[in-house]
């Protein structure tokens, strides 16, 4: 039974952190590869660990879709911003949607969110879980 409860507790607590400075986000055109527009496909599309050439971190992801020569693009990746000129706190405070139009451009800050939908657990969430789990056993 202690042994039960120490593996629950390991197991939690290793939700909560991430092994890589940095973040991992999905790399494609969707004029280039079909699966990386929107319905999205994230089994048949590259994820790549962002670190902007191995000199700078970086901490967003983004997704862009535009309109053009009559059709809509999605342009997935790395955001191109560097800890030098937007520190870490200033690219997570950017995360959101933006739209102009009918185009949009998308900055989001966990792994592989730039994506479809997010099944993101944050603390509270964890903490909920691991109250339940001890309550049980």
């Amino acid at each position: 039974m202690a042994s039960l409860s120490a593996l629950l507790s390991v197991l939690t607590i290793s939700l909560l952190f991430r092994l890589g400075d940095g973040i991992r986000c999905y790399v494609c055109r969707s004029d280039e590869l079909p699966d990386c527009g929107d319905p999205f496909n994230p089994g048949r599309v590259p994820s790549s660990e962002c670190d902007n050439f191995f000199t700078q971190q970086t901490f967003t992801c983004f997704k862009a879709t535009q309109y053009a020569a009559g059709q809509y693009v999605t342009v997935r990746g790395c955001a191109p911003f560097t800890t030098d000129v937007f520190p870490g706190g200033m690219q997570k405070g950017m995360v959101g949607s933006y739209w102009k139009g009918v185009n949009v451009m998308s900055l989001c800050d966990f792994p592989n969110c730039n994506g479809a939908v997010s099944n993101k657990v944050g603390w509270l969430g964890c903490f909920v879980l691991t109250v339940a789990l001890f309550r049980l056993f």
